[in-house]
């Protein structure tokens, strides 16, 4: 993918945590834990799924869903079924 117009995964998983979890994108970084560091439930790991689903228009299998703990974690695996699709 390339930047400038488009933004990159990672910006985009930011943009959708920030915004579900009502944190600011500083906060965000690669190690950044969903449930530990931002206070996320499953509800919110389910809701973020469901804007992923959007964004990307992929398919994330609800067993793949736990293993989504940090920021690093989504993105490797949006890009994992990003590349599944093609």
């Amino acid at each position: 993918m390339t930047r400038g117009a488009v933004q990159s995964v990672e910006d985009v998983v930011k943009n959708i945590i920030a915004a579900e979890l009502r944190v600011s994108r500083d906060q965000l970084n690669p190690e950044t834990h969903l449930m530990k560091d931002l206070g996320a439930d499953s509800l919110d790991a389910l809701n973020i799924a469901l804007r992923l689903e959007e964004a990307f228009r992929i398919k994330i299998p609800d067993d793949a869903i736990p293993k989504f703990l940090t920021i690093s974690d989504i993105v490797s695996g949006v890009n994992d079924h990003l590349s599944e699709r093609q």
